[in-house]
């Protein structure tokens, strides 16, 4: 399984007031309204121990295609964002971190938090960015 398909099953354990995220898509975000994925940044940071031991930071943004048409639809779009963010600093806390077979995670954390992205007629993008940092030996 690769990093992505590990935070991927990680993220679909949460959910807030019937809201899961039970289905996630790899890279392209659905023009479906309540959809999700999960898009791999282009930035990895690596550093590399006299052991040969390397550690890895990785940066994912989280989508979410909501409904956003009225002000009530944007305040619930925001609360989910919160209980996400919370939920991911929570387990981060927690030592509760997303799978990855041959390595192990060291932190998970949010380095953009839950925003408004792209707006169409009746749905936005909201966007969130996370970063995990794990180590594998070579």
């Amino acid at each position: 399984m690769t990093v992505a398909g590990s935070i991927i099953e990680w993220l679909k354990k949460f959910s807030i007031d019937a809201r899961k995220l039970s289905v996630i898509d790899t890279d392209v975000q659905s023009g479906e309204e309540d959809t999700y994925s999960l898009v791999k940044e282009p930035v990895q940071n690596v550093k590399t121990y006299i052991s040969g031991k390397k550690c890895y930071t990785d940066h994912y943004m989280i989508q979410a295609r909501l409904p956003s048409q009225y002000d009530g639809d944007r305040v619930n779009n925001l609360e989910f964002g919160e209980a996400l963010e919370e939920w991911v600093s929570r387990k981060n806390h927690d030592g509760d971190f997303p799978d990855i077979p041959g390595a192990s995670v060291q932190k998970i954390s949010i380095t953009t938090p839950f925003y408004m992205g792209r707006t169409e007629t009746n749905n936005s993008i909201y966007r969130m960015t996370i970063a995990i940092q794990y180590e594998k030996e070579n």
